[in-house]
């Protein structure tokens, strides 16, 4: 699991982005368990791939956390990180906005 602070909903998306394309590419590296992934409709890396290109929802997220509602990307899959095909794991992308006594708002953004 990964947190951060983000000063604006763009630095909140590009953050969430770059994590869903490095936990991706880390699922992808270990294609041993294909037969496992063929019991979803789609494999997770290609979930989150698809979510950080999408550029249309992108904007929908955007307005979403500048009116100060919490954003997320979400995808379950058997468990190929620790190798165990006998779990299903769900990997959820998240932000929402804090707000602060001053006209401030920050996104604490989390990753698996």
């Amino acid at each position: 699991m990964a947190t951060a602070w983000a000063d604006t909903p763009d630095d909140a998306l590009r953050w969430l982005h770059d994590q869903a394309a490095r936990l991706a590419d880390v699922l992808d590296a270990d294609d041993d368990q294909a037969d496992e992934q063929s019991q979803y409709t789609m494999p997770v890396a290609t979930v989150f791939r698809e979510w950080a290109e999408d550029t249309e929802f992108r904007a929908v997220q955007r307005a979403a956390l500048v009116d100060g509602q919490p954003i997320s990307a979400n995808a379950r899959g058997p468990d190929r990180i620790c190798g165990s095909a006998d779990v299903e794991v769900l990997y959820s992308l998240s932000a929402r906005p804090i707000l602060h006594p001053a006209p401030i708002r920050l996104y604490l953004l989390e990753t698996p």
